[in-house]
């Protein structure tokens, strides 16, 4: 087929990035800009000097090579770009890459670029894709913008109106809906944003629609139906990475473990630098049994998120736990030590890297080092006690109860039960941590205890807001909060009165903040809380001028 040239657009107030390691091709690229008048153009030849340019200026066009030699990649690059919010609303990010294997072309979309470009890159394939996506960006613009000042409400508006504005429907028409869709979803309009996607797969089938549904699905608790939309998209579409990610998840939520550790090995082949793909993959394999194929997956997650800002103590833990079941204490005492290297600036990490060498140490022989090192860590640990993972929490509290320290593993398993009160799974684990010790009733007392004072503490909050004394109910779930600060609940019930404060009272910035914070947390421990979406619209009726 013969692509007819096209005059060169004209660029001339449109701001360029080019990260590029070859000196030749960020010239061929800077001239193909210049044809089209293009004034302002900056270069970065690795992904140092890109950060550093994207955090003193917010270009409208970057066009990022895939491989930059060593250190971070162009995935990369994007990924801590939005991450930390380096990138304007209508910036276009172009992935530019010369594999032509599929799997590359799949692996480079995955990290959510606006489009990418296969080399050589002709004029006329530059421009085309330029015009296209620059459009496209300028339209969602103050939607995005809304978005990231965290007005929802008011980006759903701004969608809905150019939705009704006929003449901007096309050819940003579906762009449009499908952001409506999300904006529905995060606002927790679950029937809006269902009606959206379903009119979708009504004109024809699209595996974002499906999706959407699956999502919907999986949130209000329907497994199987997720389960039957997600297979629909799976077995059609390989390169549907995300969809592959929910399969997984959803089987492993129904207890089809070897098929989640299939779904999620049949996406790593495609895509393979994913370090939360390698995570779920990692835990899953460990629940199989798997050793070998958990600590590997444990490994790569580690090495892929280790200078990007999806690093977390987790795959560390997780790998440690490995190693010392594999009986390699050597490499478990390792990779604790890897832990308080690469997050030395986290407290917590500091602390797990010292008390996840208990079991190692019991597990080698070192009886007296792990003795000594509870007594000097029973103090910090009891004080931190509801800020640690919980998978931590489990790993740890056998051994301490085996070295006699029932009351650090009272008050971890304590945190643990008052945090996660309404989280049947999370109590029926620690209770068997207790029998395994033979405490069944003092365990039995310890956790009862814990949940009933999560739960008292909540129905006074409530109580108190009802006779309307607001101040009173905020002072008793703030207080609350810095004891239980994974209560999933209570974090929502402490932003619903702080709403209610300033829908009374007048809003203010602190308690804004506040309510914000309090959201973030409960979405990240349960994403499928609809209740954390209304309130998030109610705090926005409260004004259009929040402060980030």
């Amino acid at each position: 087929m013969t692509i007819r040239s096209l005059p060169p657009p004209d660029l001339s107030k449109t701001s360029f990035l080019i990260v590029e390691d070859f000196e030749g091709m960020r010239a061929i690229l800077r001239d193909i800009l210049n044809r089209a008048g293009t004034g302002r153009i900056a270069e970065a030849s690795s992904a140092v000097n890109a950060i550093s340019m994207l955090e003193r200026t917010r270009y409208d066009v970057i066009l990022c090579d895939l491989h930059l030699g060593q250190g971070k990649n162009g995935q990369d690059i994007l990924e801590e770009a939005r991450h930390r919010g380096l990138l304007a609303p209508h910036a276009v990010w172009l992935m530019v890459s010369s594999e032509k294997a599929a799997e590359m072309v799949t692996g480079t979309v995955e990290s959510r670029p606006d489009d990418y470009l296969i080399k050589p890159i002709t004029e006329t394939l530059l421009f085309t894709r330029l015009i296209r996506q620059i459009a496209k960006k300028q339209a969602l613009a103050p939607i995005e913008a809304a978005m990231r000042e965290h007005e929802y409400l008011k980006a759903l508006r701004l969608a809905e109106i150019q939705l009704e504005d006929k003449r901007a429907q096309t050819p940003h028409i579906w762009d449009l809906k499908r952001l409506k869709a999300e904006l529905a979803m995060h606002s927790g309009e679950h029937g809006m944003a269902k009606a959206i996607y379903e009119e979708a797969l009504n004109l024809r089938e699209l595996p974002w629609a499906r999706l959407g549904l699956a999502k919907i699905h999986y949130n209000e608790g329907r497994l199987n139906d997720a389960h039957r939309e997600l297979k629909a998209i799976t077995d059609g579409n390989r390169a549907y990475l995300e969809a592959h990610d929910w399969l997984a998840r959803t089987l492993d939520k129904l207890g089809d473990l070897e098929g989640a550790q299939a779904m999620l090995e049949r996406a790593l082949k495609t895509s393979p630098r994913a370090p939360l793909r390698q995570l779920h993959l990692g835990e899953v394999a460990l629940k199989r049994g798997e050793l070998t194929a958990a600590a590997m997956a444990f490994q790569s997650s580690i090495d892929l998120a280790r200078k990007t800002p999806l690093k977390s103590m987790q795959p560390y833990l997780a790998l440690s736990q490995t190693r010392l079941e594999q009986n390699d204490t050597n490499a478990a005492l390792s990779t604790l030590s890897a832990l308080s290297i690469d997050m030395h600036d986290t407290p917590a990490a500091k602390l797990l890297a010292n008390a996840m060498q208990i079991p190692v140490r019991l597990k080698s022989g070192e009886r007296n080092l792990a003795q000594n090192l509870a007594q000097d860590l029973a103090k910090l640990l009891c004080s931190e006690a509801q800020h640690l993972p919980t998978e931590a929490v489990f790993n740890l509290a056998p051994h301490l109860l085996e070295l006699g320290d029932k009351a650090t593993a009272n008050a971890l398993l304590g945190s643990l039960a008052s945090n996660h009160h309404e989280h049947p799974e999370h109590l029926e684990r620690a209770q068997a941590i207790y029998t395994a010790a033979g405490l069944e009733s003092e365990g039995r007392e310890v956790l009862q205890s814990a949940a009933r004072i999560a739960t008292d503490i909540m129905n006074r909050g409530v109580k108190l807001s009802r006779e309307g004394n607001l101040d009173e109910a905020i002072e008793l779930t703030r207080e609350a909060r810095a004891q239980m600060p994974n209560n999933a609940r209570l974090l929502l019930n402490h932003a619903f009165l702080l709403i209610a404060w300033m829908e009374k009272n007048g809003r203010e910035s602190s308690r804004v903040q506040e309510v914000r914070e309090c959201i973030q947390i409960a979405r990240k421990l349960k994403p499928e809380e609809k209740r954390a979406g209304e309130l998030l619209a109610r705090l926005e009726l409260l004004g259009n001028d929040f402060e980030v």
